[in-house]
């Protein structure tokens, strides 16, 4: 994939996208192919699943608690970044053992 690709699909400028890049290629989370291509580095693919999990844990228990699914999405999608991996971990912990005892019922 390539920065323009990213501008399209995010529909945000190709500006934006190089300097968003540029800072993740300084952090080094991505690297540029010599064709102009982006991927990931095992830091950056690592950092990229964390999030997701996180998305996908908050999004589902949104939806669960009755809320909208596109809401659901959206408000997943601001506090994934905002929530420590500690407070995740234990959230998540606990909305488990939640889950095993409504099974259990």
């Amino acid at each position: 994939m390539h920065s323009i690709d990213v501008a399209e699909y995010l529909k945000v400028s190709k500006p934006s996208v190089s300097g968003a890049m540029k800072a993740l290629r300084e952090k080094e989370l991505v690297v540029k192919e010599g064709d102009g291509a982006l991927c990931l580095t095992e830091a950056g693919e690592a950092l990229a699943k964390a999030v997701y999990e996180k998305h996908i844990f908050f999004k589902e228990m949104f939806v669960r608690l009755g809320v909208d699914e596109a809401v659901a999405g959206r408000d997943a999608c601001l506090v994934e970044h905002a929530v420590s991996d500690e407070v995740f971990e234990k959230l998540k912990e606990q909305y488990d053992r939640m889950l095993e005892k409504e099974q259990s019922l």
